[in-house]
């Protein structure tokens, strides 16, 4: 028997809720330090992965991928492949995001999805550059939480194979650009 289309975003929804807010929760209970004490110095790399998915959430929570990469590179760690690595972890973070606000699509109402149709029929005419554009803008010059906007872009529809390199590409720049200043601001000290 197949899931219907609306069967399978709501299964996806709750387990997507579910894996957010357990990955949340160990942030919650284990400090940095814990973490990187359980890890492992040499593990620092994957710490960085996935402390920037978990940053990808930081409307939700207080955590935030900037200064660990800093300190990981205060710390004498590789500056670009910290930035890298935590450009990775954050865009992971995005799609996760992306996926979360899909699958609530079919949660809303009626007349939110009239909305949404419509927000949607104006972004798709404007040019796809346009918008991709802007996406790269945001992510990679501004501090704002991404997830707002990868989870909007998902909510009312936009394709998803639009949104992704743009949003890849705008966290791996954003990381990059820390960790350059990063050492630049560790040069002057």
């Amino acid at each position: 028997m197949a899931l219907s289309p609306v069967t399978f975003r709501r299964i996806l929804f709750i387990s997507l809720l579910v894996f957010m807010v357990g990955f949340l929760f160990m942030f919650v209970f284990h400090n940095p330090v814990e973490i990187i004490t359980m890890l492992g110095i040499r593990n620092s790399y994957v710490l960085a992965f996935f402390v920037s998915m978990v940053g990808a959430f930081t409307s939700l929570t207080k955590f935030s991928a900037y200064p660990m990469i800093v300190a990981l590179v205060a710390g004498g760690l590789e500056p670009m492949l910290v930035g890298f690595i935590s450009g990775l972890g954050l865009a992971a973070g995005d799609v996760l995001f992306f996926l979360f606000g899909y699958s609530a699509r079919d949660l809303s109402g009626e007349r939110t999805k009239n909305v949404l149709k419509r927000v949607l029929y104006r972004i798709q005419r404007l040019r796809s550059i346009y918008v991709q554009g802007i996406i790269f803008l945001y992510v990679a010059a501004t501090p704002l939480p991404n997830n707002l906007l990868s989870g909007a872009l998902a909510y009312t529809g936009y394709p998803f194979r639009k949104a992704a390199v743009p949003l890849i590409l705008g966290d791996v720049s954003f990381c990059l650009l820390i960790a350059w200043l990063a050492i630049k601001g560790i040069q002057l000290f």
